[in-house]
């Protein structure tokens, strides 16, 4: 069984990859390869025991998946990519 740190710089390290798959508005966003992550950094969470906040970000991320669909328009996107920066930033 891995450790508690192993998991959440497993998800800090998908939540990264989301920001950089979407995060670039000169590009098309890499939907398909962001919800992959996210789906991997949200599964993590069920792998340890989780803080209430870590429960809570958990839940603004599963928010943020169902948000995906908005991503090509480029203001929501850039909201949305920063959103996901921070939930990154505040798991400890």
């Amino acid at each position: 069984m891995r450790d508690r740190n192993f998991y959440i710089n497993s998800i800090k390290m998908d939540l990264f990859r989301v920001v950089t798959a979407t995060g670039d508005v000169s590009k098309p966003p890499a939907k398909e390869s962001a919800r992959e992550f996210l789906d991997h950094a949200l599964n993590d969470f069920d792998k340890f025991e989780n803080t209430y906040h870590e429960k809570k970000i958990k839940e603004e991320l599963k928010q943020l998946y169902e948000e995906m669909f908005k991503l090509d328009e480029p203001n929501h996107r850039l909201r949305w990519t920063e959103n996901v920066l921070t939930a990154r930033c505040r798991i400890s």
